[in-house]
């Protein structure tokens, strides 16, 4: 969980740095307001491609070497956006950092749900995205402490995303491979060494095993052995991957409408260099407490309940954000938008993670967060 909770820090970390560069590529790169829509664009297609690609490729190759792979792919390409100043690079640049960071994402809700035991799942990926959450804190924070001060301090933003190149050698030597996967695809010798090591790790630590009780037999499947979608929909798992698809819809329009575009709407609406900086940082700072806060019932109630429930909540909130007429209005209800999205996070990947099996896993919840980017792309020239 920590491993996986660090490559979540750098995924948020180059998921949120054009955010806050934003308006200063606008006052010192001469950027448009139609440029940073563009380039969010460019970055909704990436996040398209990697869900889509990096979950067909998990479930063909194994979830470890494409975990691996996506690090270093958005991990280069940040760290050559600290070089890049204009806008057509950025955008070509940004399109190929989501593709590696948006693949990461799905691979890692996966790997956490095939390596997390059921009653703890939920808190675990609520620990994990709560890890994440600092990510952007610290991006926030290091941006509103170099970016109005020197015209150069936006490019130490990408310098610092492309650190998680670190977590390479690690992962590679200390993180499994998902037994589950192995299992689905036959490597039953893989499975059991892996399987070993994890049991023998428990007993080290003092902890006995639980008995192995036996399992009712399951029907046979016929011989369709494809992962692909339309293997998923002839094993009959459209309701479940229809609904997947609609609830990351609706959540990744709103999620990005808000977080993707805070810093330029503050800066838009009047605010200078150093005011937006400040505020975006304390917005995006109490959106970390979203997380924590589901590890205390992420596995107490049904996940569909906690989403319904966050929902509305959410909804009510960013209705009130439209009245806000002063800053300490404006700026609190921010805070509450942004802590209710992290809130809703944890619940949401566990559940698109857990209604479908090993065989579809990887490949459903990529194509349905794909489907979620087509409509982020369109959304971000909507705003």
């Amino acid at each position: 969980m920590v491993l996986l909770a660090g490559a979540l820090v750098f995924e948020y970390m180059a998921l949120y740095s054009f955010a806050f560069t934003a308006p200063a590529l606008m006052k010192h790169e001469g950027f448009t307001v139609h440029d940073v829509a563009s380039i969010t664009g460019a970055t909704g297609i990436g996040t398209l491609v990697g869900a889509g690609t990096g979950g067909w490729l998990a479930n063909r190759f194994g979830r470890r070497p494409v975990l691996l792979a996506c690090v270093v792919t958005y991990s280069l390409c940040s760290l050559l956006n600290a070089v890049v100043a204009d806008p057509t690079g950025f955008l070509v640049l940004r399109f190929a950092t989501a593709v590696g960071f948006q693949g990461m994402n799905v691979v890692t809700v996966v790997l956490l749900t095939e390596l997390m035991p059921a009653p703890v799942r939920g808190r675990a990926l609520a620990w994990a995205v709560a890890c994440g959450g600092a990510g952007p804190v610290l991006m926030a924070w290091l941006g509103f402490l170099v970016v109005p001060r020197v015209d150069w301090g936006w490019r130490v933003l990408y310098v610092v995303g492309a650190l998680a190149l670190a977590l390479f050698v690690v992962i590679l030597r200390r993180l499994p491979e998902s037994p589950c996967w192995l299992e689905s695809v036959g490597d039953h010798e893989r499975a059991e060494v892996t399987m070993r090591a994890i049991e023998e790790q428990i007993v080290r630590q003092g902890r006995p095993l639980p008995p192995i009780e036996a399992e009712p037999a399951r029907p046979h499947v016929a011989a369709d052995t494809g992962t692909g979608v339309l293997a998923l929909i002839r094993a009959g798992y459209v309701r479940p991957f229809s609904v997947t698809s609609v609830i990351w819809t609706l959540g990744i329009v709103a999620y990005f409408g808000f977080n993707y575009w805070v810093s330029t709407l503050l800066a838009l609406r009047g605010y200078d260099l150093e005011q937006t900086t400040l505020y975006t940082a304390i917005i995006v700072t109490a959106g970390v407490l979203g997380p924590l806060a589901a590890t205390s019932f992420a596995d107490r109630w049904q996940r569909k309940h906690i989403l319904v429930g966050v929902g509305a909540c959410l909804s009510v909130l960013a209705l009130l954000s439209t009245l806000a007429d002063s800053t300490v209005t404006t700026i609190a209800l921010a805070c509450l938008l942004s802590f209710g999205f992290q809130l809703a996070v944890p619940p949401t990947s566990t559940y698109a993670s857990e209604v479908l099996p090993t065989r579809f896993r990887s490949t459903g919840v990529g194509w349905a967060t794909s489907f979620a980017r087509i409509a982020n792309v369109v959304a971000a020239q909507v705003i």
